[in-house]
Protein backbone atom coordinates (compact mmCIF):
# COMPACT_ATOMS: atom_id res chain seq x y z
CA UNK A 1 0.00 0.00 0.00
CA UNK A 2 1.40 3.70 -1.10
CA UNK A 3 2.21 5.69 1.90
CA UNK A 4 0.11 8.62 2.35
CA UNK A 5 1.88 12.02 2.34
CA UNK A 6 2.71 14.04 5.36
CA UNK A 7 1.56 17.39 5.41
CA UNK A 8 5.12 18.91 5.02
CA UNK A 9 6.30 16.44 2.11
CA UNK A 10 7.40 18.30 -1.04
CA UNK A 11 4.40 18.89 -3.37
CA UNK A 12 1.65 21.69 -4.56
CA UNK A 13 0.35 23.89 -2.08
CA UNK A 14 -2.77 26.64 -2.11
CA UNK A 15 -1.59 28.42 0.74
CA UNK A 16 -4.10 31.49 2.26
CA UNK A 17 -3.74 34.01 4.74
CA UNK A 18 -5.82 37.41 6.00
CA UNK A 19 -5.52 39.94 8.60
CA UNK A 20 -6.52 39.49 12.14
CA UNK A 21 -10.07 40.38 12.29
CA UNK A 22 -10.29 40.80 8.80
CA UNK A 23 -8.04 44.09 8.80
CA UNK A 24 -6.54 45.58 5.73
CA UNK A 25 -3.08 44.67 6.32
CA UNK A 26 -1.18 46.10 2.50
CA UNK A 27 -2.26 49.82 2.89
CA UNK A 28 0.64 51.35 0.25
CA UNK A 29 2.91 50.19 -2.56
CA UNK A 30 5.50 49.47 0.36
CA UNK A 31 3.80 46.82 1.81
CA UNK A 32 2.79 44.77 -1.25
CA UNK A 33 6.57 45.28 -2.25
CA UNK A 34 8.03 44.38 1.38
CA UNK A 35 5.92 40.97 1.10
CA UNK A 36 7.05 40.13 -2.53
CA UNK A 37 10.70 40.93 -1.18
CA UNK A 38 10.28 38.27 1.37
CA UNK A 39 8.28 35.67 -0.52
CA UNK A 40 12.04 36.12 -2.36
CA UNK A 41 14.03 35.48 -0.15
CA UNK A 42 11.74 32.51 1.14
CA UNK A 43 12.10 30.96 -2.29
CA UNK A 44 15.76 31.19 -1.94
CA UNK A 45 16.35 30.38 1.67
CA UNK A 46 13.79 27.30 2.09
CA UNK A 47 14.04 26.41 -2.14
CA UNK A 48 10.38 26.85 -2.73
CA UNK A 49 8.50 27.24 -6.14
CA UNK A 50 6.00 30.05 -6.76
CA UNK A 51 3.81 29.02 -9.31
CA UNK A 52 0.94 31.81 -8.44
CA UNK A 53 0.31 34.32 -6.05
CA UNK A 54 -1.92 37.70 -5.74
CA UNK A 55 -1.56 39.87 -2.64
CA UNK A 56 -4.73 41.56 -1.45
CA UNK A 57 -5.41 44.55 1.04
CA UNK A 58 -6.69 41.61 3.53
CA UNK A 59 -5.31 38.69 2.63
CA UNK A 60 -3.17 36.51 -0.27
CA UNK A 61 -3.11 33.45 -1.92
CA UNK A 62 -0.44 31.61 -2.91
CA UNK A 63 0.00 28.37 -5.02
CA UNK A 64 3.30 26.90 -4.02
CA UNK A 65 5.27 23.68 -4.84
CA UNK A 66 8.28 22.70 -1.62
CA UNK A 67 11.02 20.79 -3.19
CA UNK A 68 11.72 19.90 0.85
CA UNK A 69 9.56 18.83 3.81
CA UNK A 70 9.65 22.81 4.77
CA UNK A 71 6.21 23.74 4.24
CA UNK A 72 5.68 24.93 7.54
CA UNK A 73 9.24 26.41 8.42
CA UNK A 74 8.94 28.51 5.10
CA UNK A 75 5.31 29.91 5.93
CA UNK A 76 6.24 30.90 9.56
CA UNK A 77 9.26 32.89 8.01
CA UNK A 78 7.47 34.34 5.35
CA UNK A 79 4.11 35.37 7.64
CA UNK A 80 6.39 36.18 10.73
CA UNK A 81 8.93 38.40 9.06
CA UNK A 82 6.15 40.74 6.96
CA UNK A 83 4.15 40.49 10.66
CA UNK A 84 7.60 42.02 12.13
CA UNK A 85 8.01 44.72 9.48
CA UNK A 86 4.24 46.20 9.47
CA UNK A 87 4.00 46.31 13.02
CA UNK A 88 7.25 47.96 13.75
CA UNK A 89 6.66 50.26 10.83
CA UNK A 90 2.59 50.98 11.96
CA UNK A 91 3.55 51.29 15.69
CA UNK A 92 1.06 47.90 16.34
CA UNK A 93 1.59 45.35 18.87
CA UNK A 94 -0.20 42.15 18.68
CA UNK A 95 -1.16 39.65 15.94
CA UNK A 96 -1.53 40.77 12.74
CA UNK A 97 -2.79 37.39 10.89
CA UNK A 98 -5.89 35.50 11.32
CA UNK A 99 -3.58 32.23 12.13
CA UNK A 100 -1.13 29.87 11.14
CA UNK A 101 -1.84 30.05 7.31
CA UNK A 102 -4.73 27.83 5.35
CA UNK A 103 -2.64 25.16 3.86
CA UNK A 104 -4.69 23.19 0.42
CA UNK A 105 -2.78 20.30 -0.59
CA UNK A 106 -2.84 19.65 -4.74
CA UNK A 107 -2.74 16.36 -5.99
CA UNK A 108 -2.27 16.78 -9.69
CA UNK A 109 -2.29 19.59 -12.57
CA UNK A 110 -5.20 19.70 -13.33
CA UNK A 111 -6.35 20.69 -9.75
CA UNK A 112 -2.95 23.09 -9.48
CA UNK A 113 -4.35 24.69 -13.02
CA UNK A 114 -7.61 25.35 -11.72
CA UNK A 115 -6.54 27.27 -8.41
CA UNK A 116 -4.19 29.35 -10.51
CA UNK A 117 -6.88 30.56 -12.26
CA UNK A 118 -8.90 31.38 -9.25
CA UNK A 119 -6.01 33.21 -7.86
CA UNK A 120 -5.08 35.39 -10.68
CA UNK A 121 -8.83 36.09 -11.02
CA UNK A 122 -9.03 37.07 -7.54
CA UNK A 123 -8.55 40.58 -7.88
CA UNK A 124 -10.67 41.14 -10.54
CA UNK A 125 -13.21 39.33 -8.97
CA UNK A 126 -13.48 41.86 -6.14
CA UNK A 127 -13.61 44.78 -8.28
CA UNK A 128 -10.21 46.02 -7.61
CA UNK A 129 -9.34 46.42 -11.40
CA UNK A 130 -11.63 46.21 -14.21
CA UNK A 131 -9.23 44.62 -16.65
CA UNK A 132 -7.04 41.13 -15.09
CA UNK A 133 -3.72 42.72 -16.53
CA UNK A 134 -3.68 46.01 -14.66
CA UNK A 135 -3.62 44.51 -11.16
CA UNK A 136 -0.08 45.00 -9.73
CA UNK A 137 0.33 42.53 -6.88
CA UNK A 138 0.44 39.35 -8.99
CA UNK A 139 2.12 36.75 -10.56
CA UNK A 140 0.65 38.20 -13.93
CA UNK A 141 2.01 41.26 -13.37
CA UNK A 142 5.39 39.95 -13.07
CA UNK A 143 5.21 38.15 -16.69
CA UNK A 144 4.00 41.33 -18.19
CA UNK A 145 6.57 43.64 -16.65
CA UNK A 146 10.21 43.28 -15.90
CA UNK A 147 10.95 44.48 -12.73
CA UNK A 148 13.29 43.22 -9.01
CA UNK A 149 10.75 41.30 -8.15
CA UNK A 150 10.63 38.92 -11.56
CA UNK A 151 12.32 35.95 -9.72
CA UNK A 152 9.91 35.17 -7.63
CA UNK A 153 8.04 33.44 -10.42
CA UNK A 154 11.15 31.66 -12.01
CA UNK A 155 10.04 27.83 -12.84
CA UNK A 156 6.60 28.79 -12.35
CA UNK A 157 4.17 26.83 -14.45
CA UNK A 158 2.23 29.66 -15.80
CA UNK A 159 5.26 29.53 -18.28
CA UNK A 160 3.84 26.63 -19.88
CA UNK A 161 1.40 28.64 -21.44
CA UNK A 162 2.27 31.59 -23.71
CA UNK A 163 1.56 35.23 -22.77
CA UNK A 164 -1.54 35.92 -24.86
CA UNK A 165 -3.18 32.26 -23.95
CA UNK A 166 -2.22 32.49 -20.31
CA UNK A 167 -4.26 36.30 -20.61
CA UNK A 168 -6.90 34.63 -22.70
CA UNK A 169 -7.32 31.83 -21.07
CA UNK A 170 -7.12 33.91 -17.54
CA UNK A 171 -10.14 35.80 -18.85
CA UNK A 172 -12.67 33.18 -18.98
CA UNK A 173 -14.65 32.69 -15.53
CA UNK A 174 -14.19 29.46 -14.27
CA UNK A 175 -17.06 27.46 -14.07
CA UNK A 176 -19.40 26.85 -11.05
CA UNK A 177 -18.30 23.32 -10.33
CA UNK A 178 -14.84 24.03 -10.84
CA UNK A 179 -15.10 27.02 -7.65
CA UNK A 180 -16.93 24.42 -5.80
CA UNK A 181 -14.20 22.05 -5.84
CA UNK A 182 -11.40 24.88 -4.96
CA UNK A 183 -14.23 25.99 -1.78
CA UNK A 184 -13.55 22.32 -1.19
CA UNK A 185 -10.23 21.40 -1.68
CA UNK A 186 -8.40 18.99 0.98
CA UNK A 187 -7.32 20.93 3.85
CA UNK A 188 -4.79 20.79 6.35
CA UNK A 189 -5.60 21.44 10.06
CA UNK A 190 -4.26 21.20 13.13
CA UNK A 191 -5.51 18.55 15.81
CA UNK A 192 -4.19 17.89 19.01
CA UNK A 193 -1.01 19.39 18.25
CA UNK A 194 -0.51 17.40 14.87
CA UNK A 195 -0.88 18.67 11.53
CA UNK A 196 -3.15 16.04 9.69
CA UNK A 197 -4.95 16.28 5.89
CA UNK A 198 -9.14 16.41 5.67
CA UNK A 199 -8.79 14.41 2.30
CA UNK A 200 -12.58 14.27 2.08
CA UNK A 201 -14.55 17.47 0.13
CA UNK A 202 -17.89 18.23 2.13
CA UNK A 203 -19.88 17.47 -0.89
CA UNK A 204 -18.83 13.65 0.31
CA UNK A 205 -20.41 14.28 3.36
CA UNK A 206 -23.62 15.04 1.74
CA UNK A 207 -23.42 12.32 -0.74
CA UNK A 208 -22.81 9.85 1.87
CA UNK A 209 -25.44 11.10 4.56
CA UNK A 210 -28.90 10.91 4.12
CA UNK A 211 -29.70 13.22 6.77
CA UNK A 212 -28.18 16.88 6.30
CA UNK A 213 -27.87 17.20 10.21
CA UNK A 214 -25.49 13.85 9.86
CA UNK A 215 -23.84 15.61 6.89
CA UNK A 216 -22.60 18.78 9.08
CA UNK A 217 -21.89 16.88 11.97
CA UNK A 218 -19.69 14.61 10.21
CA UNK A 219 -18.09 17.14 8.12
CA UNK A 220 -17.33 19.55 11.47
CA UNK A 221 -15.88 16.50 13.19
CA UNK A 222 -13.61 15.83 9.93
CA UNK A 223 -11.99 19.27 10.66
CA UNK A 224 -14.18 21.67 8.36
CA UNK A 225 -15.99 24.73 10.37
CA UNK A 226 -19.19 25.93 9.99
CA UNK A 227 -19.12 28.48 8.05
CA UNK A 228 -17.28 26.47 5.12
CA UNK A 229 -19.79 23.98 5.58
CA UNK A 230 -23.20 27.22 5.05
CA UNK A 231 -20.32 28.62 2.42
CA UNK A 232 -21.17 25.24 0.55
CA UNK A 233 -24.70 25.03 1.08
CA UNK A 234 -25.30 28.64 0.31
CA UNK A 235 -26.75 29.48 3.37
CA UNK A 236 -25.58 31.33 6.59
CA UNK A 237 -23.73 30.20 9.77
CA UNK A 238 -27.06 30.81 11.60
CA UNK A 239 -28.77 28.46 9.17
CA UNK A 240 -26.68 25.76 10.15
CA UNK A 241 -27.01 26.09 14.17
CA UNK A 242 -31.10 25.97 13.01
CA UNK A 243 -30.90 22.83 11.27
CA UNK A 244 -28.68 21.34 14.34
CA UNK A 245 -30.53 22.23 16.74
CA UNK A 246 -34.45 21.63 15.11
CA UNK A 247 -33.52 18.02 13.47
CA UNK A 248 -33.29 15.01 15.57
Amino acid sequence: MARKPRVNDPGFYHIVNRGVNGAEIFNEKEDFFKFMELMLKTKYDYKVIFHAFTILPNHYHILLETTLPNLSEAMRFLNSAYAAWYNYKTGRVGHLWKGRFESYMMFDDNHSWKVIKYIERNALALGLVDDIKDYDYQSLALRLKKNKFNDIIQGSMIFQKPLEEYIEWLNKPLEKFELEEIYNEPRIIKVDGELKVIRKKISDFFEEYDEKKDAILAAKEAGYKYTEIARYLGVSSGYINKILKSEK
